[in-house]
């Protein structure tokens, strides 16, 4: 795995992909969903997360609860024209 780019398969090769559960942002990277789905899990007052309280930045088993991990199991041929964002 480099360092720009993650991707992570299942014992028996499929590709995994990672959803956000609130608004249905869908990443190959771990790192790339957890850090979108920070702003959906609150703040403390002011708009400022703090360390050390239950909004507290990286809270693993929080942003778990809030991603949904997917296999995808089949794959169909599309032209670059389709792919958006390129």
């Amino acid at each position: 795995m480099s360092l720009l780019h993650e991707q992570y398969e299942t014992g028996d090769g499929d590709l995994v992909i990672f959803r956000c559960r609130d608004c249905g942002y869908v990443s190959l990277s771990l790192g790339a969903t957890h850090a979108h789905i920070e702003p959906h899990r609150g703040y403390t007052w002011f708009g400022i997360q703090l360390p050390f309280t239950r909004t507290a930045i990286a809270n693993t088993d929080e942003l778990m609860k809030r991603t949904e991990v997917l296999r995808v199991t089949g794959t169909e041929e599309v032209d670059l024209e389709q792919v958006e964002g390129l």
